[in-house]
């Protein structure tokens, strides 16, 4: 009696175990519903059950013997939109890719909001203060203070990937196009003499 009491037990343990796993639904944890980011990529993080198959945007992708899975995907800037079917449930992520670089400027103008110091700075005779502005490529750009001119000098725009292209087999330098980030410094008036 004690061993069949101990089978029905285990048997009525396996029965609820293998209904959970069958109810387990699509899940994906990252990236949350309507994510922005300034990323290239994205990674799909979630789980579904084992058997059968999870596919993005039609297309199956790999995944754990247990069922989870984290494929990566590039992403356009502006709004891309990933669905995700197993079986009959389907769950869709949108992920909108927003630009990390200033807007190019157009003609003899300035990049919106790339002047330093955005603020009136206070500052003693003789101390250095430096200028900044995002220009389009091979201007003459300067700043005028208390008469004098600073010339603003083309600095160099090129910028290494960030730590995902050692993964991904991308760590070649980006060269910036377009526009090109002007810098100078120069010494404050001295004061007249009384």
């Amino acid at each position: 009696m004690r061993k069949f009491l101990g089978l029905f037990v285990f048997g009525m343990i396996m029965a609820i175990a293998s209904v959970a796993v069958a109810a387990q639904p699509l899940f994906v944890s990252y990236p949350p519903p309507n994510h922005k980011t300034t990323a290239d990529r994205i990674f799909l993080i979630g789980t579904a059950p084992a058997p059968g198959q999870v596919l993005v945007n039609g297309n199956q992708i790999s995944r754990t013997a247990v069922g989870h899975f984290a494929p990566t995907f590039p992403l356009q800037l502006g709004e891309n939109v990933f669905t995700l079917r197993y079986e009959n449930q389907e769950v869709k992520i949108k992920v909108t890719r927003q630009s990390n670089q200033p807007e190019v400027p157009v003609g003899l103008a300035f990049a919106k909001d790339s002047l330093t110091p955005k603020v009136d700075v206070a500052s003693l005779p003789g101390e250095y203060i430096c200028f900044g502005a995002i220009a389009p490529a091979n201007a003459q750009v300067s700043v005028k203070l208390a008469g004098v001119t600073i010339p603003l000098k083309a600095r160099s725009q090129v910028e290494l990937p960030d730590n995902k292209s050692v993964l991904l087999g991308e760590n070649s330098p980006i060269t910036k196009g377009g526009s090109e980030q002007y810098q100078g410094c120069a010494q404050t008036p001295p004061t007249p003499l009384c």
